[in-house]
């Protein structure tokens, strides 16, 4: 009994002793969960901002981290979670920091941030960069325009001279046909004059009248035909001088207006090449400093993931002490569970050694009165044998006995059921 009561205090005092180990143990369990996946967007008024850094700790101890995408999202896989309240910080250069505290993860879930810009960002240079090369575009445009309309200008000129040509050959035309009227009045007029010759040889009958007036007649024709010759000619030149001296002054007006145009173009388009080589040099620049920014991030993202995988070992080894404490919990557990199954076992044998004790006990007092009245049987037993001996009433004396003997008897049929009281308790 003693033994049994010993040996249950000791083992509650074990079990009250591992109850921290027990605690640290779902403490570890608390905090070592199954994995999520949370997603970080980070804006900058109705822009994404990309290669933002984002940092999820807990204690100062980072458990994730990761870089916003061209989408700003970064999506963050914490392999452990155990619902702590943890600390988001987003970082960028050319954006104020933000962090949020104290709050609790879920798998899935999207926690938005907005940035401020520390000066120009990066979009509202692009947006500046649009404008120039906006406005360097219309220039451009307007040279062009410029261009075709000295093009334009250039075949106005082109078909003008094609008409002056057409014209001038025209008058050409019209020249050889003047040319042909003057040969057929000088050959009119050679053979007007043969005929007042032959005239003259053959009219003896015809009077010196007639004669002058013939020859009156012919120099008429003759000088009428000269003017008509000289006419024509005087036209001819006019109309082909005219024509000429104003397709020589729509030409050189062309030209030097095409000269200039192209002039002015060509010194727009150096200008235009030369802004935007400088852009291109500026545009590398850009694309350097972004490949530097790009290989900063990268070297920062690869520092977080050798931090994560640390990170994870730790939580592997965590796991594994995590697994002994629990096994060695349960171990205790069982332990006790069998100390107490014992303890309950002693206290039961106790209180039913206690019962039979108990039990024993009233048997002992029954026992004891059974005594008592056998001792006064057998002195009354005494009393008989001597009135027996005596030779007193045997009548009476047998009677006494009989009686005696059922007394006897019934005494002895008590006593049985005691002693089977007593074998039965004694068990």
């Amino acid at each position: 009994m003693k033994k049994h009561v010993l040996l249950a205090s000791m083992l509650f005092a074990s079990i009250a002793a591992d109850a921290k180990v027990e605690t640290s143990i779902h403490s570890i369990e608390s905090s070592i969960k199954e994995g999520i996946t949370v997603t970080v967007a980070v804006r900058s008024e109705a822009n994404s901002v990309a290669g933002a850094l984002v940092k999820i700790t807990h204690d100062g101890m980072t458990i994730g981290a990761g870089t916003t995408d061209e989408s700003g999202n970064a999506t963050i896989n914490i392999p452990s979670y155990g619902n702590q309240l943890v600390k988001i910080e987003v970082s960028h250069s050319l954006y104020k920091n933000q962090s949020v505290s104290d709050i609790t993860l879920s798998n899935g879930k999207t926690i938005p941030f907005n940035l401020k810009a520390k000066e120009s960002s990066v979009e509202e240079i692009g947006v500046k960069t649009d404008e120039k090369i906006a406005k360097t575009d219309e220039k451009i445009e307007s040279e062009k325009e410029k261009a075709q309309k000295a093009e334009e200008e250039k075949v106005a000129a082109q078909k003008k001279q094609e008409e002056l040509a057409a014209e001038k050959k025209k008058a050409e035309e019209e020249k050889e046909k003047a040319n042909k009227e003057k040969e057929a009045a000088l050959a009119e007029a050679e053979a007007a004059k043969k005929q007042a010759e032959e005239i003259r040889k053959n009219a003896e009958g015809i009077t010196d009248e007639q004669i002058a007036k013939a020859e009156q007649e012919t120099k008429k024709r003759e000088e009428e035909a000269r003017k008509r010759q000289e006419e024509a000619a005087a036209r001819e030149k006019a109309l082909a001088e005219g024509k000429l001296e104003s397709a020589k002054g729509d030409a050189k007006s062309a030209e030097k207006e095409a000269e200039r145009a192209q002039k002015e173009q060509e010194e727009k388009l150096k200008k235009a090449e030369k802004e935007a080589k400088e852009k291109e040099e500026a545009k590398k620049a850009e694309q350097k400093e972004a490949e530097a920014e790009r290989e900063a991030k990268e070297k920062e993202a690869k520092a977080e993931e050798k931090k994560e995988k640390e990170l994870a070992k730790a939580k592997k080894e965590a796991e594994k002490e995590a697994k002994e404490a629990e096994k060695e919990a349960k171990e205790a557990e069982k332990a006790a569970k069998e100390a107490e199954k014992a303890a309950k076992e002693a206290e039961k044998e106790a209180k039913e050694k206690a019962k039979q004790k108990e039990a024993i006990a009233k048997l002992d007092k029954e026992q004891d009165k059974l005594d008592k009245k056998r001792d006064k049987l057998k002195d009354e037993q005494k009393k008989i044998d001597k009135d027996i001996k005596k030779g007193k009433d045997v009548e009476k004396a047998a009677a006494k006995q009989a009686k005696l003997d059922a007394a006897q008897n019934k005494l002895d049929e008590d006593q049985k059921k005691l002693d089977k009281k007593r074998k039965k308790a004694m068990k």
